[in-house]
Formats: structure tokens, sequence, C-alpha cells
């Protein structure tokens, strides 16, 4: 097969290439663009609450028994 004529065009197999954005310098070129903002954090959002475990509603496990192996 030619270059280029491959039905799995991956990395060392008839080009391709890395998918668009996905470079090392376009990565720097946004996080450069995206650093001057920080997004505000609402505490109101359960997800954004630390909270203490409820634990009214756990099940205890009684121990592991061990047998013993009978003698013969």
């Amino acid at each position: 097969m030619s270059k280029n004529r491959v039905w799995n065009k991956g990395k060392r197999n008839g080009g391709g290439g890395p998918a668009p954005g996905t470079g090392y310098k376009e990565k720097l070129a946004e996080a450069a663009r995206a650093e001057g903002k920080n997004p505000e954090i609402d505490y109101n959002n359960p997800i954004n609450q630390v909270r203490p475990m409820k634990r009214e509603n756990w099940v205890e496990r009684p121990a592991r028994v061990v047998r013993e192996q009978p003698k013969t």
C-alpha cells in the first residue's frame, strides 16, 4: 500500500497526524488565554459544599468467621 491509502491513518501508518488542538504550543496558547479568568464558585450549590457524611443508614457487617479444618 502506498502512503495515505490506508483505512487506519494512525501515528505511523500512512500519515493522518495528531488531532487538531492537541499540540503542545496550542495547549500553551489556550492556557495563556484562560489564565486571567477565575470562575466564581457558587457555595450554595451542594456539589461545592463540604458536609459530614450521613451515617444513620450504614449497615454493619458481621465479622468474618474462619472455620477450622477438621483434624483427621
